[in-house]
């Protein structure tokens, strides 16, 4: 089922929804309605525990049923549909970046190719996987207890880690051999994955890996096979792409939205990457044209 709202997508701010003292916060929802297409300045980790629904993930959509488990992040937008009967219950625990070591950053985003999205099967393992988010309930609801905090940063990190090892296109633990400029080039690179939507310069993002620009524009090139600018302007129009798919947004609004500046730019890039221009895509997308070429 594809999403079509009539207005903006909704954005939800830190400020609205975050734990005012904690980087981050859980909630337990009951879906028994649909929920519009939105994106959010947090990550947002779910696990379904009962009922069934529909996730619309990046314009993708994908069932949701009790050991569903996922993970958005900032760069994300999505919506989530219920049919009538049971409502749809999961654990909704959202976070800011800040929460993420740079090391798990780098194995949830580097060579990210799918939604981090896996579906648990057996009953023991669902039962495991709600029983760490009860844990983190149970803390943060005596969040004064001396260690709370360090409970639930470990309880949230072992649930990324069962979401990492269980996507096949996850990237596998770094290698002994690696140097410590290529795992600053590898966390820089995640740290794109994430805020790509932001006016990132070379210069920035080598700052961020302690690196000259030079220096740090061939050793990107090196590990990812592409320029720092190719890597930036792919993921802001595999993000434009699937906005257009699930959303009614006007072309020049996707444009400031993932990231471009200036309209004939993005209408240039989209179209030598997708061979459609933005308004021609967005009438032919249903027919599958939906890769950069």
């Amino acid at each position: 089922m594809t999403v079509h709202p009539t207005r903006e997508p909704d954005r939800l701010t830190n400020r609205d929804y975050m734990h005012r003292a904690l980087p981050f916060r859980l909630y337990l929802n009951e879906l028994t309605g649909d929920v519009d297409v939105h994106w959010h300045e947090f990550f947002e980790l779910g696990f379904v525990i009962s009922g069934t629904g529909e996730h619309v993930l990046n314009g993708r959509s994908a069932p949701l049923r009790p050991g569903t488990l996922f993970l958005l992040t900032p760069a994300d937008f999505h919506a989530l549909n219920t049919p009538s009967g049971p409502p749809c219950v999961h654990y909704n625990l959202i976070f800011s970046d800040e929460a993420l070591r740079d090391e798990l950053r780098a194995l949830l985003f580097v060579a990210r190719t799918d939604s981090l999205v896996v579906q648990f099967e057996e009953e023991a393992e669902i039962a495991r996987i709600r029983a760490e988010f009860e844990r983190i309930e149970a803390e943060l609801r005596q969040e004064r207890r001396p260690g709370a905090s360090l409970v639930v940063q470990g309880t949230i990190e072992r649930i990324l880690i069962e979401l990492i090892r269980r996507i096949p296109a996850a990237p596998a633990a770094r290698p002994a051999s690696e140097s410590a400029v290529d795992d600053a080039v590898r966390q820089a690179a995640a740290y794109v994955q994430i805020h790509f939507r932001e006016p990132l310069t070379l210069e920035a993002t080598a700052a961020q890996a302690h690196l000259s620009p030079n220096y740090f524009s061939r050793r990107f090139r090196e590990l990812t096979g592409m320029t720092y600018q190719r890597f930036l302007q792919d993921l802001r129009l595999q993000f434009a792409g699937s906005l257009l798919k699930v959303s009614r947004l006007p072309v020049t609004e996707i444009c400031y939205a993932s990231g471009f500046n200036t309209l004939p730019h993005f209408e240039r890039a989209f179209k030598a990457a997708f061979g459609h221009s933005p308004r021609s895509y967005r009438k032919t997308a249903e027919y599958g044209c939906d890769r950069i070429q």
